[in-house]
């Protein structure tokens, strides 16, 4: 009975740590996912602003982190880069890349008289030294002249944006790549939105 009992007492004490720890998990989940929140929005601004320094700073990323990275993979004999060394650079040049290439392809869907909000987000997987979040942003028109148009033409007055965040650790500070998935891209620019409602 004594064994019994010191056994029940035991595994009390283990769901109890077990309780505490998954509680403390969700904690820090939810602050990740508020933190991301926001580098997106800051993202979204700086393109809606076309502020350049905006958008570096929503990926945690300098010019000089990119100048760095560059010379390690142009001088791989003097930098000595393991295989994922070599890969965070190579992400690291290839968001630089895709500020300027995201500036010019959504700033045209988010004019200043635009608002928008990031009504949901999602981690949907992380591995060691890279996360994927998911957002969904809502984008409003104000002005019908400067609203987007869909496949048929007709003027959009609000829609949802599916937006992708790829965060990567490199050189041990995590650098956030914001943009579409391949399949909703295509969507994008074949003007096939997920309208919420027309002018």
């Amino acid at each position: 009975m004594r064994i019994a009992l010191r056994i029940l007492v035991i595994m009390l004490l283990g769901m109890t740590v077990f309780g505490c720890k998954s509680g403390r998990s969700k904690e820090e989940q939810k602050a990740l996912l508020d933190n991301d929140r926001k580098l997106a929005l800051k993202f979204l601004q700086g393109v809606q602003e076309g502020d350049k320094n905006k958008l570096y700073e929503a990926a945690n990323l300098t010019t000089e982190i990119v100048n760095q990275q560059r010379e390690k993979l142009m001088h791989p004999a003097q930098s000595n880069q393991t295989e994922k060394q070599r890969k965070d650079s190579e992400h690291a040049l290839r968001i630089s890349g895709n500020i300027d290439f995201i500036i010019a392809k959504i700033k045209v869907m988010l004019p200043k008289s635009a608002g928008f909000q990031i009504t949901q987000t999602a981690m949907k997987e992380q591995t060691d030294g890279v996360r994927r979040t998911d957002h969904s942003v809502k984008v409003t028109y104000s002005v019908k002249e400067e609203a987007i148009s869909d496949k048929t033409g007709k003027r959009v007055k609000e829609l949802v944006l599916p937006f992708l965040q790829i965060s990567r650790s490199v050189d041990g500070r995590w650098i956030n790549d914001f943009s579409f998935d391949s399949k909703d891209f295509e969507k994008i620019a074949g003007k096939e939105f997920e309208v919420i409602s027309y002018f």
